[in-house]
């Protein structure tokens, strides 16, 4: 099984639930991960929004390649498909680095008829013992009335994309598409050759490009680019970048399976997928791409432990390495951080990169919100928190009370995020035991995911009505959450880099997390100039500990509460420093030959 983001199969609907304010369904809450759910923003406010941004800030740093243009590939971009952040970066990245005079495209499966989009042209691909025909649709997005500045994006339509569940699993069954391999590997070969046989706006963009492949579902680009395109003398001016965002899924799949034995005894082993499947036979493809379990993790007599394991076979054949953030970079370097390739990025450090993620400043901005009761700017911190405190509390069903801190998490329900430390002290917090902070704490939970955790909000959500709130994800009470919390919980296992927050800091409430990836590249907690307070080592005493001392800060401390949040509100999360960053990647890597040669 590769390892995607899968939810598990959600209960009957039979099961009791909490039936509070903003409640939804228990089989909503694991299993959303669908098209439909998540396409609530529109490409033209992504375009104002771009628009406006670039009006508080200018770049730094002019690229030395502005000539060759950009191809961004990912398995998701919003307002198209998204089941997490990866869709997010992607479409802030194809904007920005088309608003910085690169000519730019960005492909993306056609997981449904996305509209305004006009076919362009179709290929023929052999993958697998057959040939696939991948019909290309288009759609110009210009960043502005007058000029060239864009964005083109590339939509690959076929079949195998068009399911009714999420992007990468069933969600009737929770499991993950027993396809995905060769969707994933159609998906990198038609990306490769979308630079050449699609025409937008009547020219192709040639065969000297800057590939930008993201995650492993788009790792095989450079593999392919390596091991078929360059030996065959195709994109040899061309480069590939490889980002890692979440590198816990690295596209995992067995070599071998096992049949029944038709004489009744052990079950056969066969070959699953060789390296003929993908077309890389006679080539260094394999050793790129294999990986084998040591003796004491295999799963069978006769296992002999090989895998494909797609991101490895990226990391070795790109030509640079880029991460969501430098604490991630370090990590990745870890043997808790590496996920078993910890040696492979070693090796190559000196290609590796991490940039912290950007917002969207115009998006979340308290000064012009208009989900908010009322918008605030610095000079207006407290009296505008202090009503949208009460619009929250309203909102999701929380007593309205003043008196109490109002303590919340954001994001996806799964044991990454250290849901279940928040749901283990939940009893902890509600309890007064006389020191003036537990039992004075109201909680707001939202997110999709786990069934167990799930049960869990639900579970709280009733024990303690009123006071403790569990709810599904709903994009506009997410910006009423920043608005009115206190304090914002992150007591991530690991985070690559992390949204919520620099959202929440730009709203003005406190962070509280692990001191780990780009949360440690985002959120300040050594005095004197903190932002807000750090968990290490994460563990549930600890994370007592920290939660305690930040509602002690917000009760009995009041003035440096305020000084936390007043430089957390005014810290720089734009994409216009990012950006300067990539750039300067951009140059580096095509300033040199291939990784592999």
């Amino acid at each position: 099984m590769a390892d995607g983001d899968l939810s598990p199969q959600a209960p009957d609907d039979g099961d009791a639930a909490f039936q509070g304010p903003g409640f939804k369904k228990l089989d909503q809450l694991s299993r959303q991960g669908s098209l439909s759910l998540f396409r609530d923003i529109d490409m033209d406010d992504l375009v104002k929004d771009y628009q406006e941004e670039q009006l508080l800030a200018e770049p730094k740093y002019t690229s030395n390649h502005l000539d060759v243009p950009v191809v961004i590939v990912t398995s998701e971009i919003s307002p198209w498909s998204k089941s997490g952040g990866l869709a997010l970066v992607t479409a802030s990245l194809a904007l920005e680095l088309a608003g910085r005079g690169h000519r730019t495209m960005a492909i993306s499966p056609m997981y449904d008829d996305f509209p305004n989009c006009s076919y362009l042209a179709s290929k023929k691909i052999w993958l697998f013992g057959w040939e696939h025909e991948v019909k290309y649709f288009h759609l110009w997005q210009p960043l502005e009335s007058e000029g060239t500045k864009g964005v083109d994006y590339i939509f690959v339509d076929h079949p195998c994309y068009h399911r009714p569940g999420g992007l990468y699993y069933n969600a009737q069954e929770g499991v993950e598409y027993s396809d995905n391999l060769f969707r994933f590997a159609l998906f990198t070969l038609a990306a490769l050759e979308a630079p050449c046989c699609c025409a937008p706006g009547g020219a192709a963009y040639g065969e000297r490009v800057m590939f930008i492949a993201n995650d492993w579902q788009s790792a095989l680009l450079p593999v392919y680019l390596t091991h078929r395109m360059r030996p065959m003398h195709r994109f040899t001016q061309s480069r590939c970048i490889f980002i890692v965002h979440n590198f816990g899924y690295q596209g995992i799949y067995p070599c071998n399976k096992l049949v029944p034995n038709p004489e009744g005894t052990l079950p056969i082993i066969i070959k699953n997928v060789d390296i003929d499947d993908f077309g890389l036979n006679g080539t260094g493809a394999y050793e790129h791409m294999i990986y084998q379990y040591p003796p004491w993790e295999r799963s069978y007599h006769g296992d002999d432990g090989n895998v494909w394991n797609l991101t490895k076979g990226a990391l070795l054949t790109c030509d640079r390495v880029l991460t969501v953030s430098a604490g991630y970079a370090e990590e990745m370097k870890t043997s808790e951080g590496g996920f078993r390739l910890e040696e492979l990025v070693k090796q190559k450090e000196f290609f590796l990169s991490g940039i912290l993620n950007g917002i969207d400043i115009v998006t979340w901005n308290p000064r012009t919100d208009p989900h908010l009761v009322m918008q605030y700017d610095l000079e207006s911190l407290a009296e505008g928190k202090a009503a949208c405190k009460r619009q929250l509390q309203e909102r999701v069903g929380l007593h309205m009370d003043d008196t109490k801190v109002l303590v919340s998490f954001v994001g996806r329900l799964a044991t990454q995020k250290g849901v279940d430390l928040i749901l283990e002290a939940t009893d902890w917090m509600m309890e007064d035991t006389g020191n003036d902070v537990t039992g004075n704490i109201q909680v707001l939970m939202m997110g999709n995911g786990d069934e167990v955790y799930v049960r869990g909000m639900q579970e709280m959500s009733r024990r303690y009505h009123g006071r403790f709130v569990g709810i599904g994800f709903d994009p506009v009470v997410e910006h009423i959450m920043y608005a009115g919390s206190d304090f914002l919980l992150m007591p991530s296992r690991y985070e690559p880099c992390g949204l919520p927050q620099m959202c929440a800091q730009r709203y003005g409430t406190i962070p509280i997390v692990t001191v780990c990836g780009g949360l440690k590249d985002s959120v300040v907690v050594d005095p004197p100039e903190a932002t807000g307070f750090g968990i290490f080592p994460l563990e549930f005493g600890k994370f007592k500990e920290i939660v305690y001392k930040a509602c002690d800060t917000y009760f009995h401390n009041a003035e440096h509460f305020a000084e936390m949040q007043s430089r957390g509100f005014v810290t720089d999360f734009s994409w216009c420093v990012r950006i300067d960053e990539y750039e300067k990647n951009i140059d580096w890597t095509l300033n040199d030959p291939p990784y592999v040669r």
